[in-house]
């Protein structure tokens, strides 16, 4: 009997079946985007046949460390330690992967161990590489071919696999080789020990962190602040998809309140044969469970496929997670049975309700008596226009309303979020009076971006150029603050100008630092107070507020200092150009980069529009939005076709009347565009709501600023228009099919 019920329907089955699976499918695609980027990221940071890690101290994540290479011939020498080899991390930006890991290596070190060869030989030499499967397969390349890397050219000697996709998705070269190509000449981004036994590493341990007071020690295995940050990717993509999930699991409701009031006549029936209330329920949940599991393993299947079709994109292939697990899977699919039991619920509870005599008289259901009553409805609710007509079924309209408007909340949330961070950082690339923004070139990231400060000397004696300053970006691990920006300047360069005291003074000597007012408050410091970084403490001589939230959620510090704390002699994130004449920015942009190919220039106030990792967040951004979209544009299908099936006789009637077929399309379409709209309406105060409740977070609301404009609003509501035209088109055509005489009989 739930099969049939379900099958009588067969149209709105598939799309509410539909809709659920699109949430399921969301959930598992975006939760290995998720999964992909942490386990790459951590596969990265984990040394293989390792028992200790040593890295900078107080490093938001292993991949910001840097450490002298010295230490490593040291750390030989202590008692209890067997191996110790240096590692360098690398990510650099390619056509067709923005996230290109290059690790390096000591070819003679245990390290190589971790890479198992499945094509050609050992790295021998200098200028060699090894590739993985997934970039080998990706870029095209074999045993023998020539890979170009960081401006020089490197002979691929062998191919490997790790099952980590982000490193399967780079390659290996020597660490000579990566310390020149990432100007790290002296440095390694951490170290991996061997002792001599497993009871010997606390000891070791213990020995590392007493000499050393900047450096960090971390078994194999052990939870670190690394993994914490990592946890946030994890949680992303599952937290995003349970937003798509909703929508799909109010569709649902919605489409089962539908059922029951379309066949409340025949629920009707049933109690006066001696159904009791709780068959009346179990039958509804029944059909709604049924209905939930299919579009649940439909979602799975879908959510596989969407990873797979990912997986042939080469840029996004080593992002993803390699498989997910089978509890994982029940997991997904377990959700698509709650959202049918909990979309189920009222709907059920309404049926079991309805008192038999009333329910028998019932005549709203798929259209109900005719004669005069529906020819009164059909001028006074239909002709009068579009919102009246939605009003005649506030419960369904309501669900509808609250589903989309979910969907664009999170569009407009997403939408702010991102715009704030945008204006954010375009204002700091504009800050000091800057005309040109200089970033490395190939840098996937602003954090992995490195200057030498020599190219800035050599930009100062252009005569174009008015004055450099030179900006490096630090992100030590302060307290439980999320994320921790410190600014490091020199005072007598301009950039600094642009920093608004409130209370004391910026930094002029070593050892000093100011924080911006969001910063202060989340470290609850103050003038005089000491804050220690790296094992070094800092004293507080000033509070400032510039009106950028990732300035004014950080710290400044002078540029020596910075680049001691990041344990990055001589370099430097960015370079802040001023123009003798700034009129010709545009111009000289271009010609400064052929000139200097280390890096890439860009105008200030265009500075996101060419950086990668911006370029990155639009692309994941846009995709997410298409995502809600698709979810929001089957809900409204599924509404209109249930709006459709219930006004059978009435548009019967209309047709009898004379209304022609382009009447009928332009009055179901104009319900669908009016629906769409205010759901945009509601969703966009959804949306700013989701964002005002951030700043109950002080830790992140600082960081988290949305920024609104009415061009904002005005995209949401085209496309919430689109959307509604789109959703119409297919209840319109049907309704615009309907022969009069047979919709005249529908029952």
């Amino acid at each position: 009997m739930l099969i049939k019920n379900l099958w009588r329907r067969r149209t709105r089955t598939l799309l509410t079946a539909l809709g659920v699976a699109i949430g399921v499918a969301a959930v598992i695609a975006l939760t290995a985007f998720g999964e992909g980027m942490a386990d790459g990221f951590q596969g990265v940071m984990a040394a293989s046949e390792a028992d200790l890690t040593v890295g900078q101290k107080d490093a938001m994540m292993l991949l910001f460390s840097s450490v002298d290479v010295e230490v490593g011939a040291e750390l030989k020498q202590i008692p209890g330690v067997h191996a110790v080899a240096g590692t360098i991390v690398g990510f650099v930006q390619m056509t067709d992967a923005p996230y290109f890991v290059v690790m390096g290596e000591d070819p003679r070190s245990f390290a190589m161990a971790r890479y198992r060869l499945i094509a050609g030989g050992p790295i021998t030499g200098r200028y060699q590489m090894l590739l993985g499967h997934i970039a080998a397969r990706n870029f095209g390349k074999t045993v023998g071919d020539t890979f170009h890397l960081a401006g020089s050219r490197y002979r691929i000697v062998g191919i490997y696999e790790t099952g980590v996709s982000m490193e399967d998705g780079g390659g290996v070269i020597g660490l000579r080789d990566a310390q020149s190509a990432f100007e790290k000449r002296d440095k390694v981004t951490y170290f991996a020990v061997q002792v001599e036994g497993a009871d010997l590493a606390e000891p070791v341990r213990a020995v590392i962190e007493a000499r050393w007071d900047g450096l960090a020690v971390t078994r194999t295995g052990e939870a670190t602040r690394s993994d914490e940050f990592l946890d946030l990717y994890r949680s992303m993509g599952l937290y995003i998809g349970l937003f798509a999930a909703l929508i799909g699991g109010l569709g649902m409701m919605n489409t089962t309140l539908m059922s029951v009031m379309e066949r409340t006549r025949e629920i009707g029936v049933f109690r006066a044969l001696g159904w009791g209330r709780l068959r009346v329920v179990r039958m509804i949940l029944g059909e709604s469970l049924l209905l939930a599991g299919l579009g649940g393993l439909l979602g799975i299947g879908l959510g596989l496929g969407l990873i797979r079709l990912a997986q042939t994109v080469p840029a996004v292939e080593p992002l993803l997670a390699d498989q997910l697990s089978p509890t994982f899977l029940l997991q997904a699919f377990g959700l698509a049975l709650i959202l049918g039991l909990v979309g189920s619920l009222y709907p059920a509870w309404r049926a079991a309700q309805l008192a038999p005599i009333e329910a028998m008289r019932y005549e709203g259901g798929a259209g109900g008596g005719m004669g005069r009553w529906a020819s009164w409805w059909s001028r006074r609710a239909i002709t009068r226009g579009p919102l009246r007509a939605l009003l005649r079924r506030p419960a369904r309209t309501g669900l509808t309303v609250v589903g989309i408007g979910l969907g664009v909340g999170f569009v407009v949330a997403m939408m702010g979020l991102v715009d704030g961070m945008l204006a954010s950082f375009t204002s700091l690339a504009g800050a000091g009076q800057a005309d040109l923004i200089a970033e490395q070139a190939g840098a996937s990231d602003i954090s992995f971006s490195e200057i030498d400060e020599r190219v800035a000397v050599r930009l100062r004696s252009r005569p174009e150029v008015k004055a450099v300053s030179r900006i490096l970006l630090a992100f030590p691990a302060v307290g439980d603050v999320p994320i921790f920006f410190i600014f490091g300047l020199d005072p007598q360069e301009p950039y600094i100008q642009h920093y608004r005291v409130r209370e004391g003074r910026l930094p002029l000597r070593t050892g000093e630092i100011a924080l911006g007012r969001f910063g202060a408050e989340n470290l609850e410091k103050g003038i005089g107070d000491t804050l220690r970084l790296s094992g070094t403490g800092y004293t507080v001589v000033g509070i400032y507020e510039n009106g950028s939230s990732y300035e004014d959620a950080g710290g400044l510090m002078l540029l020596k200092d910075t680049q001691e704390l990041a344990n990055k002699p001589r370099k430097v994130s960015l370079l802040a150009i001023q123009l003798e004449d700034p009129a010709r920015a545009t111009e000289l942009a271009p010609a400064l980069e052929a000139l200097y190919p280390e890096l890439m220039i860009t105008r200030a106030e265009g500075f996101t529009e060419r950086a990668q990792d911006f370029q990155t967040t639009r692309v994941a951004f846009n995709t997410l939005i298409g995502l809600t979209m698709v979810v929001g544009g089957v809900v409204m299908t599924n509404a209109m076709l249930m709006s459709v099936f219930e006004r059978t006789q009435e548009i019967g009637v209309l047709r009898a009347l004379g209304w022609r077929r382009r009447r009928v399309i332009g009055m179901v379409l104009a319900e669908s565009i009016v629906l769409a709209v205010f759901s945009a309406v509601v969703g966009s105060l959804i949306g700013v709501g989701l964002n005002w409740s951030l700043r109950f977070v002080p830790a992140y609301s600082s960081l988290l600023t949305p920024l609104y404009t009415p061009w904002t609003f005005a995209q949401v509501l085209g496309m919430a228009a689109g959307l509604g035209s789109l959703g119409g088109l297919y209840p319109a055509w049907r309704a615009a099919s309907l022969q009069p005489i047979e919709a005249l009989r529908y029952e």
